[in-house]
């Protein structure tokens, strides 16, 4: 489940039952914007992000047991995010819910961000 306040948060790709019978999940990862490290292309900082909680999706990807998913959350695009938002009130704070900050590419450690989220 990662730490309390970034847990891991994942797209499943695909599930399959093992020879043995187990059941297995392929997910790929995003990253939340404290797990960023890197060189933003075209600019900005990872620090500049106001709109709290974004992720970064990546190309980062494993295998896991099905048991290991606790449960499920969306990850919407940026102006669909800040429309919720903003017609639900500021007292909105639902953790099951992040928005696409950008991309992130954790072996090269290059950052591209969304359009519209550093300003």
């Amino acid at each position: 489940t990662g730490r309390p306040d970034r847990p891991y948060i994942g797209r499943i790709h695909s599930m399959w039952q093992t020879s043995a019978g187990n059941m297995k999940v392929q997910v790929n990862w995003f990253y939340h914007p404290a797990e960023v490290e890197g060189t933003a292309v075209g600019g900005g900082r990872v620090e500049d992000i106001k709109t709290k909680g974004g992720l970064f999706s990546s190309s980062h990807y494993d295998e896991n047991d099905v048991q290991t998913i606790s449960h499920k959350c969306e990850v919407r695009q940026f102006g669909d995010f800040t429309r919720l938002i903003s017609s639900s009130g500021p007292d909105m704070d639902n953790n099951d819910m992040h928005y696409l900050a950008g991309e992130y590419d954790p072996v090269e450690g290059t950052i591209g961000f969304t359009q519209g989220v550093l300003g």
